[in-house]
């Protein structure tokens, strides 16, 4: 089994309180480079793409560069999310230095969801940023996020300062009734439905329906405990921990292959994924 995207969570830390996330964060704390190095020795062959994202924000570790080091090492293939408010010069330089990042994912609406900062210093390193990349003719692609349109995919009054914003920074005119926006090379605004993070302690109301899980993706916490889907954010559905036993042996019990069968079925057997609600979101990122 191969799958098209492997998430790993770094840490569960990212320093912010936003309303779109799941509150219980920096529990689990960061996954040592050691366990990094041995986590990737067991899954680089095992994914096309691997997202340093679950909870927490990568870019808050001050020695990020030793993990992206691993990860070239074992020529893992990255894509990196981030809030956008640790765009320091060093980061950037990393970003831009490491070929093997495929994809860099800045969620805007950490943005709308606090006070600190004015439009202005939210945005500016995020703008040199993409004046580096595109002078550098990076490869990679920078998402710029604001998943938090609604079912009818009509975006919040506050989205309109940052539709200015963009449109002036970079001379395009915004559509947004569009999923994508191309505002320059390899830099698109990506829009999205806001959706509700699955939670147990909802009703379950979604006992049918087809998931990427456990076929196109998977997720590991920093813990090291393997979770069906990167929605899994408290490790609910707990399939083991790979630093207590291999990947590969972790994918054949008989939980994991009782969900993956269900769901080939259209089924949802986990009170978890019959509360989850991301089917409804646009899937082509």
């Amino acid at each position: 089994m191969k799958f098209k995207k492997i998430y790993i969570e770094l840490s569960d830390i990212c320093g912010l309180k936003c309303d779109f996330c799941p509150s219980k964060k920096a529990i689990r704390g960061v996954m040592s480079q050691e366990k990094f190095d041995i986590l990737a020795k067991q899954i680089h062959n095992q994914s096309k793409l691997f997202a340093l994202h679950l909870l927490g924000d990568p870019l808050i570790l001050s020695d990020l560069e030793d993990y992206l080091k691993i990860a070239k090492d074992y020529n893992m293939k990255l894509e990196i999310t981030t809030s956008g408010f640790y765009f320091n010069s060093k980061n950037c330089d990393l970003l831009l230095k490491y070929e093997n990042i495929h994809q860099i994912n800045i969620s805007l609406m950490a943005f709308l969801s606090q006070s600190k900062l004015s439009l202005e210093e939210y945005f500016k390193p995020i703008i040199e940023f993409c004046k580096e990349h595109l002078k550098n003719e990076n490869s990679s692609f920078i998402n710029l996020r604001l998943w938090n349109l609604d079912s009818c995919f009509q975006p919040p009054k506050e989205n309109l300062i940052i539709y200015r914003f963009l449109s002036k920074e970079f001379q395009k005119n915004i559509d947004n009734t569009l999923v994508k926006n191309y505002l320059a090379r390899h830099i698109i605004l990506h829009q999205n439905t806001l959706f509700k993070w699955p939670n147990l302690s909802d009703t379950p109301l979604y006992f049918y329906g087809k998931c990427y899980a456990l076929k196109d993706q998977i997720g590991i916490l920093s813990d090291g405990t393997l979770v069906p889907c990167c929605l899994d954010t408290q490790g609910d559905i707990n399939l083991g921990n790979i630093f207590e036993n291999d990947f590969k042996s972790l994918l054949q019990s008989q939980r994991l292959q009782s969900i993956k069968k269900a769901f080939e079925k259209n089924k949802r057997i986990e009170k978890l994924c019959q509360s989850c609600e991301f089917f409804k979101a646009r899937l082509d990122d």
